[in-house]
């Protein structure tokens, strides 16, 4: 494994991206269950763009991570230095 350290960070990413909607989804239902002052535009919105960023986060972490594991398997495939085809 070459790149363990973009694997690291990918996978922080990741947990990340699913915290962020872990905290849209607390949002949101504290205001559903009526837990909250918070006025309703700005619970919704919050919660909103916490979990659009917390899909983006993931996302993003498994393209990258598909591309890796992609750029690897076809590293493995080439022939080393020396050996026939």
């Amino acid at each position: 494994m070459a790149n363990w350290g973009e694997q690291t960070r990918l996978v922080f990413r990741l947990a990340v991206g699913l915290y962020l909607i872990y905290l849209a989804y607390q949002v949101i239902s504290a205001q559903l269950g009526g837990g909250t002052d918070m006025p309703g535009l700005v619970a919704y919105g919050g919660g909103g763009v916490l979990g659009l960023a917390g899909l983006a986060f993931c996302g993003y972490s498994f393209v990258r991570y598909r591309r890796q594991c992609r750029a690897n398997r076809e590293e493995d495939a080439r022939p080393a230095d020396g050996e026939e085809p």
